[in-house]
């Protein structure tokens, strides 16, 4: 018969668990003849007078099966039959290892989305720019002045003949020399050109923006203005009144 290894009591042969306490039988073998039987476990002490066992039901509330009314116990799952179906233990929290640190928590990873796209950069034309106006160069006013040498006069000095200037921009004063074929616009031969110094060609009288110019053409006895030699190639402007030597031989300017 199995007896509870808790409260000592005996229960019938095919009770699971004790009617007193609940706990779970452990079946004794029967002892062999020639061994003497156990002494009895003294049965626990009766309730005190007067207190009342409530009658548990008829069904155990934990498995369903039929239990014999009055006990506090279900035979087959151990379940209480007084205050209906037992709470489920608590579950002792897990320790930790006796000598292992606590590990630290880490945060979950998180998803690591990909990088956006590189989109190529935008081709950038380069504005056309419109060809240039080019603006025609605007020819200046013609210079006030004289058109040509005409009215100019040159009148030898002493005798105070006068040679009149051609109607041209330019005319070259010297002496005619047929052997070389130098013919100058203004020939000073009949005025003693030779003996007075005066070159094939000696000098030129020229116009120049309006204005009269004179300029020796490297002379060999020179071209003086008023006194002054002229350096050659470099024109001089030419003034009314204007006292001009070729060599030796003196004319005065009129305009």
């Amino acid at each position: 018969m199995p007896f509870c290894p808790q409260c000592g009591v005996d229960n019938p042969a095919a009770a699971s668990f004790c009617d007193q306490c609940g706990a779970q039988l452990i079946a004794v073998p029967e002892a062999p003849a020639a061994i003497p039987a156990p002494a009895a476990i003294p049965a626990p002490a009766p309730a005190a007078a007067g207190a009342t066992i409530a009658a548990g039901p008829s069904v155990c509330p934990q498995c369903g099966t039929a239990v014999i009314p009055g006990e506090a116990f279900c035979d087959t799952c151990g379940a209480s039959l007084l205050s209906g179906p037992t709470a489920p233990a608590a579950v002792a929290p897990s320790l930790p290892y006796a000598g292992v640190p606590p590990q630290p928590s880490y945060p979950a990873p998180q998803p690591v989305s990909p990088p956006p796209p590189i989109s190529p950069p935008p081709i950038v034309t380069p504005p056309i720019s419109a060809p240039p106006i080019v603006t025609p160069p605007v020819a200046p006013p013609p210079a006030q002045g004289r058109p040509s040498l005409a009215g100019i006069g040159l009148s030898v000095q002493p005798a105070g003949s006068a040679i009149a200037l051609p109607a041209t921009g330019e005319a070259v004063i010297g002496r005619a020399d047929p052997v070389s074929n130098v013919f100058p616009d203004i020939d000073m031969t009949s005025h003693g050109a030779l003996e007075r110094g005066v070159g094939r060609r000696h000098a030129r009288i020229f116009l120049q923006g309006g204005q009269v110019l004179v300029e020796d053409l490297d002379s060999t006895n020179g071209t003086f203005l008023n006194a002054a030699r002229l350096r050659p190639r470099q024109p001089q402007t030419l003034r009314a009144g204007d006292e001009l030597r070729l060599g030796t031989l003196t004319v005065k300017v009129t305009m």
